[in-house]
């Protein structure tokens, strides 16, 4: 008789499972037998938040019945757990689960294909309960649309899963304020808290019942939220969070955080380790605010108004945040958008040799100006891992070109390389040096002028390619493409190919785009996107006339 594995051997391979994302592999681990069900099915559901079905696949090229499978796959899913906490299924998968994505339930409510068949089977008992709906009049007062009271519909979900969900350390989505100050005393594992709207945090009772009741909560992200003295109510918030806990603040929008909000932050300076905030003209020059904050690993500030060049205007203020950054000397990843001072701060940082960073994204900058900027990446060759850059080409010299392409050549280390809107300055010869000196990359994107068979043949000779677009106009042949091809080995498996604005000129029929594509599947199980460049100065209903 064979023996069987422990139990604690049965959850470490379907973690590693999990952890790979091999759901089908999971699910029929659990259908196997007894001994493997628990664990596969533990694993399963800890880690639904990353299947495949959620969003309805996400992928809107899918073809009508498949959309309208992969729907009802994605309500089965939910089903099972919404179920589950109602001890109508075998397992209680709801006690599995980690993160509970309302966010992800509520697009599913409001998606095109749930309804008809598929909203029947999934509000069928037990979960009739939790179905609610609303009545709306448009234009006849006599005639009235009935459809399903979403935010009904989640929190009557959320108040009875909840009750029964151990492990949760992850709510997102948009909740209201009393329902959070129900749930809050069932969740003593809670860590993180992603708002849609940040109007629960206008409540104090949420306040006081995440501080009573969460002793981990550490997480606090928020996409939107429109009120008067957001800055003030969101401070306050984070003051009754328990002193040095927090460990990543995190904005999508302009949500009002300023003065009041940074000087909280600093309650929270020792463990604070992920900042990531989308500010303002009003509340940029408050960064340096945050001068205490200096255990951070990863910055990522955002001006949503683009406007002002502190550097320029304000001057004082540039210096501070240049001085706080060169402090956080535990930085690993460092992120502007929309800031036009970014390349003068970031150079200057990346001089401080305690700093190694790992990941930068700068986008938003005039090249010209930023020689300093660009010879400074070469302190950081030696743990550089990620580098993205987009920025304003227009007016620059060989000399600037000549040095920004030194210094891309220095970066050894580079694992992913993205530079964006360069059209007008990088040469083949230029692409073909960066890469050729760049033998560990990964994922590569790339403008050019003309990009032709030489920097496809560079590409060709990265062991470890796995994504790779061309997103300058470019002339690839067949013959090049197939070359590229025949140089791709065992690292390459599953590489995917963008030719995002192919020469017109030069354009490859349809025959030879269905061999290129055809090689490239046999030889490494790779996909490639082929698409035309578009004038844009050209209509596309511009040609011969009737």
């Amino acid at each position: 008789m064979a023996t069987a594995l422990p139990d604690d051997i049965l959850h470490l391979l379907c973690e590693e499972l999990a952890r790979q994302e091999c759901f089908d592999t999971l699910f029929n681990c659990a259908c196997s037998s007894k001994s493997l069900a628990v664990p596969a099915l533990t694993h399963l559901y800890r880690s639904h938040h990353l299947a495949p079905v959620r969003n309805g696949g996400e992928d809107e090229a899918v073809i009508l019945p498949t959309k309208q499978l992969v729907v009802q796959r994605w309500s089965i899913l939910w089903r099972s757990i919404i179920a589950s906490s109602m001890n109508a299924t075998l397992f209680p998968y709801c006690r599995y689960i980690r993160i509970l994505d309302f966010r992800d339930l509520e697009n599913l409510l409001e998606d095109d294909q749930f309804k008809g068949k598929v909203m029947k089977q999934f509000f069928s008992a037990p979960l009739d309960q939790v179905y609610k709906k609303q009545s709306k009049t448009f234009g006849n007062p006599s005639r009235q649309h009935v459809r399903l009271d979403v935010p009904a519909i989640i929190d009557a979900i959320g108040e009875v899963v909840t009750q029964h969900t151990p492990m949760l350390d992850t709510i997102s989505g948009e909740l209201l304020s009393h329902a959070l100050v129900r749930w809050a005393p069932r969740l003593p594992r809670l860590q993180t808290l992603e708002l849609k709207n940040g109007s629960p945090l206008e409540d104090e009772l949420v306040h006081a019942s995440i501080y009573e009741h969460c002793p981990q909560f550490n997480s606090l992200s928020i996409y939107t939220w429109t009120a008067d003295e957001r800055d003030h109510k969101l401070a306050s918030f984070i003051g009754t969070v328990q002193p040095q806990s927090l460990r990543l603040i995190e904005t999508f929008r302009d949500i009002g955080a300023g003065a009041e909000t940074f000087l909280a932050l600093n309650s929270h300076s020792e463990t604070l380790k992920d900042l990531r905030l989308c500010v303002s003209s009003d509340s940029l020059p408050h960064l340096s605010l945050l001068r205490s904050c200096t255990a951070l690993e990863a910055v990522r500030l955002e001006d949503s108004d683009g406007l002002t060049n502190l550097e320029k205007t304000q001057n004082d203020v540039f210096l501070e945040i240049v001085d706080w950054l060169r402090k956080c000397e535990s930085l690993r990843r460092l992120s502007f958008s929309g800031f036009q001072s970014a390349a003068s701060i970031v150079g200057r940082v990346m001089l401080e040799d305690k700093i190694k960073l790992r990941k930068l994204e700068i986008d938003s900058y005039l090249l010209k100006e930023h020689q300093l900027f660009h010879q400074a990446l070469v302190n950081q060759r030696a743990s550089l891992r990620f580098l993205s850059l987009s920025g304003d080409a227009d007016g620059m010299f060989r000399d600037d070109v000549d040095i920004l392409v030194d210094s891309l050549k220095q970066l050894a280390g580079l694992r992913v390389l993205k530079l964006l809107d360069f059209h007008e300055i990088f040469s083949d010869d230029h692409l073909i040096f960066i890469i050729d000196s760049l033998s560990l990359l990964e994922d590569i994107y790339v403008t050019g002028v003309e990009i032709k068979d030489g920097v496809l043949e560079s590409a060709g000779r990265l062991e470890n390619l796995r994504n790779v677009a061309f997103a300058g106009i470019s002339k690839f042949t067949t013959d090049g493409l197939l070359e590229f091809i025949s140089l791709l080995g065992p690292g390459n498996q599953g590489i995917r190919v963008m030719i995002d604005m192919a020469d017109p000129a030069t354009l490859l029929t349809e025959t030879e785009i269905v061999l290129v594509k055809q090689s490239l599947w046999e030889k490494v199980g790779g996909v490639l996107d082929y698409v035309p460049y578009k004038d844009p100065d050209i209509s596309e209903f511009e040609g011969d006339s009737d």
